[in-house]
């Protein structure tokens, strides 16, 4: 869907990742048998590009471009996981979902929910007014009732959640898509134990992971690989290691039942094994 330019910048930091990563749904929509389809993601982009494919060193479109061409397959096996984790949660006890740092994500939009679920999203103000504004100019109407958080992960962004009529007592299915590896360890332990406080039995969690040993260096090798790309530098310096290599271990002393899924064998299972950055795992968690 496409729509007229945007006069709000798209963000900038941490922020012009959820370009890129809308970028790679643009992509994947657009092929004949996608994995999923965003119907707005092709809006983010063409409004995105107004203002960073430019001329001389501001122009960051060539190695967004770069970044999604290598995160490709990552990108959209893991979103349609997320998908699936989030079809599964609400068609079960968690009638409330949570995005953390949500980014430029369409899932209140584009996927089908039951009556009842109603959808938080929670990131930055830049990123909401960038994203607002596509929306609306789209027409975009959500599917289910939805609710934005203008809050930093790092800040109290929970105190402005629950003021928006958010019911801990209530199951939650949360996610955490790609915002766990722009944190320390500290600050990446510290949101999921927010999240822990306020999740009631039965919650769900989804997040990225490193995994240990072997699977670790692998990822190490592949973030590198990404990270040498021409003006990769840019967003590789928001990087800082998220959960670590034991975080999973953490989070189940800390009250979560975890499973783990091998991201290569999620892949082959949708028919896009990752050859270009294999390692890592999809984490699913069940509140105690």
């Amino acid at each position: 869907m496409d729509a007229a330019p945007v006069a709000t910048k798209p963000p900038a930091g941490v922020g012009v990742t959820s370009v890129a990563v809308a970028m790679a749904r643009a992509r994947e929509t657009a092929r004949e048998a996608p994995l999923f389809r965003d119907p707005f993601a092709a809006a983010f982009v063409a409004a995105a590009r107004e203002w960073l494919d430019v001329p001389g060193e501001d122009n960051q479109w060539d190695s967004l471009v770069a970044w999604v061409d290598l995160f490709y397959s990552r990108g959209v096996v893991r979103t349609r996981f997320i998908d699936d984790y989030l079809a599964a949660a609400t068609a079960g006890a968690c009638g409330q979902v949570v995005l953390l740092g949500a980014g430029l994500d369409t899932r209140a939009f584009r996927l089908p929910w039951r009556a009842g679920v109603r959808v938080f999203e929670v990131d930055t103000a830049p990123v909401f007014a960038f994203k607002e504004r596509v929306l609306a100019g789209a027409v975009a109407t959500p599917a289910c009732p939805r609710t934005i958080i203008e809050a930093d992960l790092r800040d109290d962004w929970a105190a402005r959640l629950d003021a928006t009529g958010f019911d801990p007592s209530v199951p939650t299915a949360w996610v955490a898509e790609g915002v766990l590896p722009y944190l320390s360890v500290g600050e990446a332990r510290h949101l999921l134990t927010v999240v822990g406080d306020r999740s009631a039995p039965g919650s769900r969690l989804t997040f990225e992971h490193t995994g240990k040993g072997r699977q670790a260096a692998t990822v190490a090798a592949s973030t590198a690989r990404a990270l040498s790309l021409p003006g990769a530098g840019k967003i590789g310096a928001h990087f800082k290691g998220g959960l670590g290599p034991t975080g999973r271990d953490w989070l189940a002393g800390a009250g979560w039942t975890t499973r783990a899924e091998d991201r290569a064998e999620v892949g082959r299972g949708y028919g896009r094994p990752d050859v270009r950055l294999p390692g890592g795992e999809f984490v699913t968690a069940t509140r105690d």
